[in-house]
């Protein structure tokens, strides 16, 4: 058995300008546009919460990827937003640009397909927020008993571990493990907000395996980004045989010949149900609970917020760059991802405040701040569920 699993040429986000004036962006966009026709590239228009995004790349690895992430758009849908993902230009470096005046993007010489995720996300909310009063949040929901808890948190925090033991519960289902639309003027007409996401799969770190064994074989029968296949790839080993991470033998030396944890950034995209089942899975979810994470060796492990606490933290977005994420000078150092969410190609502070405090002062949903830090993954589950049952 070989682990469907595609090297890119960039493993992480590259260089990017997200407000190319249009001019600039057409020239780009000749480049793009001339090697995409030579290379006879494939297009595949998708539906995300009614905004159709369409993907015309010459990558076959991002192709397959879009195809199977998000639910399909008629071939004769208006098309919204429109991206460019050409590889192997010669004489430019690998990069981004976005021209917030076509809803367009151009991607030049990566295949990394959590950028062009994350850019579809990022054109649909802002198409959204403009036009719909949508907002876009990235976290987890999860529907208990009738009851929607979204999770916000940065990398490395257990925002999915928090997310899985949600849907565990006998009546718990999962909504999506990383971006929820919530529109308000939905919230307006019915008195109470619904979180939907539009992915029918899941982009999941790999790593994950290594809280959840269960994963390995879900995960074998996937296609995959980055994993890790060559012992001498590796950044975790310990001595001849040891692991860093696990603290016990490398998974090589046992007779294994890939490891899902051997990158930071290693994904496997999996369809919701193959992961948790049919009757796990939903699409919407009635939000009654706004969970942050956080993770450090000092702070409570539980703080009530009203919504000016909650702005304070989510605006300045201070999170630890984990290995694999972002430049590697930047591994293990402070950063700050405003309201948490890298997605947001326009970043209107001002709306996303809005958004935030209506969610809690008119909608009542509550908020809570959990220190995954200074507390189990059980003790931080168990005050999540305190706070659902009041909600």
């Amino acid at each position: 058995m070989k682990v469907d699993s595609y090297t890119t040429a960039s493993t992480a986000r590259v260089n990017s300008d997200k407000n190319v004036p249009r001019a600039k962006f057409e020239t780009l966009k000749e480049v793009a546009e001339k090697k995409l026709l030579e290379s006879r590239a494939p297009r595949s228009k998708a539906n995300l919460n009614g905004v159709t995004v369409e993907f015309y790349g010459n990558s076959m690895h991002q192709y397959d990827f879009w195809k199977l992430n998000w639910k399909k758009a008629p071939d004769s849908a208006h098309t919204d937003a429109k991206i460019y993902s050409a590889h192997g230009v010669e004489r430019y470096e690998p990069a981004a640009y976005y021209c917030p005046e076509l809803h367009e993007s151009i991607f030049f010489n990566t295949e990394y397909y959590g950028q062009c995720k994350s850019w579809a996300l990022g054109m649909a909310a802002a198409i959204m927020e403009e036009n719909r009063n949508t907002h876009s949040i990235h976290g987890a929901c999860v529907d208990v008993s009738g009851r929607g808890v979204i999770i916000v948190a940065p990398t490395g925090t257990g925002k999915t571990t928090q997310a899985f033991k949600l849907m565990e519960l006998p009546g718990g289902r999962i909504v999506g493990d990383d971006w929820v639309y919530i529109d308000h003027n939905e919230g307006e007409q019915f008195g109470h907000l619904i979180g939907r996401q539009p992915e029918k799969s899941l982009y999941m770190r790999t790593e994950t395996q290594m809280s959840k064994p269960w994963l390995r074989k879900i995960f074998d029968e996937s296609k995959c980004e980055n994993v890790t296949t060559k012992k001498e790839n590796c950044e975790f080993t310990q001595g001849p045989t040891g692991c860093k991470l696990t603290g016990g033998k490398c998974v090589f030396d046992e007779g294994l010949q890939w490891c899902y944890y051997a990158f930071g950034n290693s994904r496997a995209l999996v369809p919701r149900e193959k992961v948790f089942g049919r009757g796990k899975v939903t699409d919407q979810a009635r939000i009654k609970l706004l969970v942050l994470l956080r993770r450090d060796d000092k702070s409570p492990p539980e703080v009530h917020l009203d919504a000016d606490g909650a702005i304070e933290i989510l605006r300045k977005g201070e999170y630890m760059v984990r290995p694999g994420a972002g430049p590697k000078e930047m591994w293990g150092k402070l950063a700050g991802e405003p309201w948490y969410n890298p997605y947001l190609l326009l970043l209107d502070h001002a709306r996303q405040e809005q958004f935030f405090r209506r969610m809690i002062s008119k909608f009542h949903v509550k908020c809570l701040l959990l220190n995954t830090g200074v507390d189990s993954i059980e003790g931080t589950h168990k005050r999540i569920i305190s706070m659902l049952d009041t909600a």
